[in-house]
């Protein structure tokens, strides 16, 4: 599992909790559930094909240089 954390000024982090207490979940699930909710129907598959699996790197030798500037 992954964390997932944000800053909620005073009024909002108040009426967060308020709705957490209405609807008798704990902050973690009313989060979680929300976020499901958001995604659901679409498949995480899919999101992983959009990113690149085979990635490389390309490691290049590069001889320093010094630069002289006269003015």
């Amino acid at each position: 599992m992954k964390t997932v954390s944000t800053k909620l000024d005073k009024k909002l982090h108040n009426q967060f909790l308020e709705r957490c207490n209405i609807e008798g979940k704990c902050q973690s699930e009313f989060i979680r559930e929300m976020i499901e909710e958001m995604f659901e129907g679409e498949e995480i598959e899919q999101n992983q094909e959009a990113i690149p699996q085979d990635l490389e790197i390309k490691v290049e030798d590069v001889k320093p240089t010094v630069e002289l500037i006269y003015d």
